[in-house]
Parts: structure tokens; C-alpha cells; sequence
């Protein structure tokens, strides 16, 4: 087999600053992304959350994937 087994996924909730017109809660979101393996997120145009934070995130998910921690997850040392 060829390619990776797992794609990373990232489930996005849009229009976040609609709250008064809900109809899924972040937690019903976060249950079905955690259901797939995937990362869950909310985003809103309106509040500046664009789609550059979830390509963001969808990057950060495929570094994962591959084994890399993103920098700024990486810690060092100096002794």
C-alpha cells in the first residue's frame, strides 16, 4: 500500500458568532470530529476567524501525521 493510511481531518462549525441560531453545540462538533480521528475547530468570518486559521490548522494536522512537531510545540534546553 502506498500513501499514508490516516488523511488528517479538521471538522469546521462555521458562522461562530451566530450563537443565538445554534443548532449543534461545539461539544456535539467536538464528539463527531473525535468520532473521525479529527481535529474540531469553529470559525467565523464576521469575528475575523477566517479561513486562514483553518487551513492553519489543517497544516498543523498533516505535520502530525507526518511525525513533525510544529515549532512551536518544540521545546529545547540550554544547559
Amino acid at each position: 500500500m502506498v500513501g499514508k493510511i490516516q488523511v488528517p481531518t479538521v471538522l469546521v462549525g462555521n458562522k461562530k458568532d451566530l450563537h443565538m441560531e445554534r443548532v449543534i453545540k461545539p461539544e456535539e462538533g467536538k464528539k463527531l470530529a473525535d468520532s473521525w480521528g479529527a481535529a474540531f475547530m469553529e470559525s467565523s468570518a464576521k469575528e475575523n476567524q477566517t479561513a486562514v486559521e483553518v487551513f492553519k490548522r489543517i497544516i498543523l494536522e498533516m505535520e502530525k501525521a507526518d511525525g513533525n512537531t510544529p515549532a512551536e510545540e518544540k521545546k529545547c534546553s540550554v544547559m
